[in-house]
């Protein structure tokens, strides 16, 4: 019995086991599209298209391409197609989603050189695939997700893993300690050293986030740009990968099918919770 795991669900299971035993094991939460992840999703294709034609082709080809246009494009087609079942938005969100980006792409357009630079360096690919198991013994079960991006340094000769993340005001000193949040990097790190047979040594990792809102009157104004480099070393990548395989253990069997059994409920997670207003799914209530 093959399984697939992505990062999200070892995220919903940290959150709460509860939680993620109704999502998937009893398959109770449906899809529910939001303006958030279409935002994150357009953004995404939007960067990850200008810098594969910027690499691949050339700066000046890249830089013709009005990435406001191909953005809003973008946004509108996961609207359509995410909207089949109901409007999960307004025309005035929509356009608030649609000039946060612009804002963004405006100084991305201007301060590119501070992020990405084709001097010494290759693409080694945008949304590659990774796809294999994470513990012996237990190998139905595979990781699956996509790495936004992989640059290589021909000087160095080090690859740099980003990771591309939208975010309202970007990530608070609260957000960059979630372990849980960078053991996504993490992960990526020791599955791309495996599929590439190179060196933990020769991987860097990098969160790219992007600020949809700042506070244009703030002393210091932040950047619409967020770099962070998460501590990844070996000791910090062994970690990680620990605590996935925890989690398989904690809900596989060795076949791969699911461990029939009861799983704890956080309360401190209910208030956000899609099942904090279902007694017979959880019966715990909000602190």
């Amino acid at each position: 019995m093959q399984k697939s795991v992505s990062f999200s669900q070892y995220s919903v299971y940290k959150n709460c086991p509860h939680q993620w035993s109704l999502n998937y094991i009893k398959k109770l939460q449906p899809f529910k599209p939001s303006i958030h992840l279409i935002f994150g999703t357009a953004f995404h294709e939007t960067l990850q298209n200008y810098l594969q034609v910027m690499f691949d082709e050339s700066t000046t080809v890249a830089d013709k391409i009005h990435l406001p246009t191909y953005f809003k494009t973008k946004l509108m087609e996961l609207y359509v197609e995410n909207a089949k079942e109901g409007h999960f938005s307004t025309p005035q969100e929509l356009t608030e989603f649609y000039e946060d980006a612009v804002a963004i792409l405006e100084y991305f357009e201007k301060k590119r050189q501070l992020y990405f630079t084709k001097k010494n360096t290759k693409l080694v690919g945008i949304e590659i695939p990774i796809y294999a198991p994470i513990i012996e013994g237990i190998e139905n079960v595979k990781f699956k997700g996509f790495i936004d991006l992989v640059t290589y340094n021909t000087v160095t000769k080090k690859y740099t893993i980003y990771d591309i993340k939208t975010s309202t005001r970007g990530w608070s000193d609260y957000e960059k300690r979630d372990q849980t949040k960078v053991n996504q990097i993490l992960l990526y790190k020791r599955k791309f050293a495996e599929l590439k047979k190179v060196s933990e040594d020769d991987i860097d990792v990098q969160f790219f986030i992007v600020r949809r809102k700042i506070n244009e009157n703030a002393e210091f104004v932040p950047k619409r740009v967020q770099e962070f480099i998460p501590a990844h070393g070996t000791k910090k990548v062994k970690d990680a990968i620990q605590d996935v395989q925890d989690f398989i253990r904690d809900v596989f069997n060795t076949d791969g099918s699911y461990q029939e059994k009861e799983y704890p409920k956080n309360i401190d997670k209910c208030k956000f919770c899609p099942y904090n207003d279902k007694p017979d799914l959880c019966d715990r209530k909000i602190p």
